[in-house]
């Protein structure tokens, strides 16, 4: 799990220096493998593209480990589950990290309505799809929730931001 942080720490440092007019993207990246090989003991390669508001980082171990870290901009990915109730509201943001057990994927949907009523729809609509419900909390203007179904998983959560509820889903989607 601290390797898993300090990969996460390290991409948010990648793309903040990469994205803030320093042209010296290749100093970023060396910088970010040599951390990444003191801390895991492992030779890596880093490889970073950005494109707008997408972009990816790809962690490859000298072992032929690979992972990838990416930002679809607001675009769903391909191998998000269907099965998965999505709420209607403006998509903040999605990622996706890639690895060769599986899919996290995160997205972040920003809708006018209130936790409660939000929890209700997703529980029944989550259900009705075949998911199990394994834990539901909602508390005051915020809430979250777990499903399971064959190998994958879901986290929602739901908090007040300003106006409006912030809605966020992550499903582990396994490579079967």
């Amino acid at each position: 799990m601290k390797t898993l942080h300090l990969i996460s720490i390290l991409s948010l440092f990648i793309i903040f220096s990469t994205s803030c007019g320093n042209n010296n993207e290749n100093s970023s990246e060396k910088i970010a493998e040599k951390i990444i090989e003191n801390a895991t003991g492992n030779k890596v390669d880093l490889d970073v593209n950005k494109n707008g508001d997408k972009g990816s980082i790809t962690i490859k171990g000298d072992k032929g480990e690979e992972m990838t870290i990416s930002s679809n901009g607001n675009e769903i990915p391909d191998n998000f589950p269907s099965d998965i109730y999505l709420v209607e509201g403006e998509i903040a943001s999605v990622g996706t990290i890639n690895s060769g057990e599986g899919d996290i994927i995160t997205i972040v949907i920003n809708v006018k309505d209130e936790s409660e009523e939000i929890s209700k729809r997703i529980l029944k609509e989550m259900k009705a799809n075949g998911w199990k419900n394994e834990m539901n909390m909602t508390t005051g203007e915020g809430g979250m929730q777990m499903y399971s179904k064959d190998d994958n998983s879901l986290t929602v959560t739901m908090g007040k931001d300003n106006d409006k509820t912030q809605v966020s889903y992550m499903a582990t989607v396994s490579k079967k």
